[in-house]
């Protein structure tokens, strides 16, 4: 797991649109590889098996859509992650065309350098995911009912945001409902793939807790700087975005012995159910403290509290058989996040008083960052 700089293949006919993206995924920490048509990037996949496809639609020589149709029938490719970059102007049924073709998900030009990080990362994560569900020894019933499930939320997401992107583009409404309907749309969309990725992890974890090897591995990532990923999650989260008035940090950095995916992804579901059980305008403090081996992150808000049973719902899967039938909304963010922190060697508690608010509190193992 360490030490492996993931490949991308960057597809655009555009020489300057090739040096921006390639600048910020290579400062990101990612292999880059450029190709000016479809055509060159079928070459270079080839040759070097990327970790995710990132390409343009509208080329020379081979188009994006040409390009998807032959990397997916290919026996080597056909397994790799494929984004598209679209112009603003796209509408619904060239879209659709490329959902249909199999593509993953796509970037709408002009689009910044967060949205960029965020695509490529959030695809790359859930290939590992899938890699990891698909080699798992889980029975062929599971499996194929959650690849099911899975598969048939990830089109109602697409699907979603496909129309947020023609009715961004539509002439015949009004400007500003248009924006409106296109962002609620957009933000049912990412609490969908927000879902989607869930059930993959809720289905890994309750694998991985009994995989030792796994557990040994993951224990060599390292975070330089959690705080770089803690703000990176307060811009994504969907719920956190919209009551960043009423937020407060106050943390002191450190370099914490865990991957900053996984970090990520336990502050984003601790974020996320203090946002869903609280007003939008109560306050949420995220504060820190920390000795020579340990860093406690405390994330506390004033919504309705959890009651014991919810509380008892949200333990990790460390020494506990738990049904997902069970669990809440919030039980099932919370295991998640509770598991992966035992996975790493740390703890997460809850406690909660109704009607007052709920204090999570996170306990990581610092790393020796020479």
């Amino acid at each position: 797991m360490s030490g492996h700089k993931q490949k991308i293949l960057i597809v655009d006919d555009e020489p300057d649109m090739r040096k921006i993206i390639n600048d910020v995924l290579t400062e990101a920490g990612y292999d880059t590889y450029l190709a000016e048509n479809g055509a060159h990037a079928l070459e270079l996949a080839s040759a070097i098996s990327p970790d995710l496809i990132l390409s343009d639609i509208q080329m020379p020589s081979m188009n994006g859509y040409e390009l998807l149709n032959t990397v997916k029938v290919d026996p080597e490719l056909g397994k790799v992650p494929f984004v598209f970059m679209t112009g603003v102007n796209v509408g619904r049924f060239d879209l659709r065309k490329g959902m249909d073709l199999g593509a993953d998900d796509y970037l709408t030009k002009p689009f910044s350098v967060e949205d960029l990080i965020h695509a490529v990362e959030v695809r790359l994560r859930k290939q590992q995911l899938w890699k990891a569900f698909t080699d798992s020894k889980l029975t062929k019933t599971q499996t194929g009912f959650i690849v099911l499930l899975s598969n048939e939320l990830q089109i109602l997401v697409m699907d979603i945001l496909e129309h947020a992107q023609s009715l961004l583009a539509g002439k015949d409404i009004a400007p500003s409902d248009v924006e409106t309907a296109a962002l609620m749309i957009t933000r049912s969309g990412k609490r969908l793939s927000h879902l989607h990725e869930n059930i993959l992890y809720y289905s890994m974890l309750q694998i991985w807790v009994k995989d030792r090897e796994t557990i040994e591995e993951m224990r060599k990532e390292v975070t330089t700087s959690y705080l770089s990923v803690l703000h990176s999650i307060l811009h994504e989260n969907v719920r956190m975005k919209m009551r960043t008035d009423a937020l407060t940090v106050n943390c002191t950095d450190t370099a914490l012995q865990i991957s900053p995916a996984d970090f990520g992804k336990i502050v984003d579901e601790v974020l996320d159910n203090a946002c869903k059980f609280s007003e939008a305008n109560s306050p949420v403090t995220i504060t820190s403290s920390q000795d020579d081996l340990m860093l406690s992150l405390t994330i506390r808000d004033n919504g309705r509290g959890m009651t014991n049973e919810e509380i008892a719902q949200s333990a990790s899967f460390f020494g506990n058989d738990q049904s997902i039938q069970r669990k809440t909304e919030g039980g099932v963010g919370l295991t998640i996040a509770a598991t992966i922190t035992e996975l790493y060697g740390g703890r997460l508690s809850v406690e909660s008083t109704l009607h007052k608010g709920t204090t999570v509190t996170i306990s990581f193992p610092r790393a020796a960052v020479s």
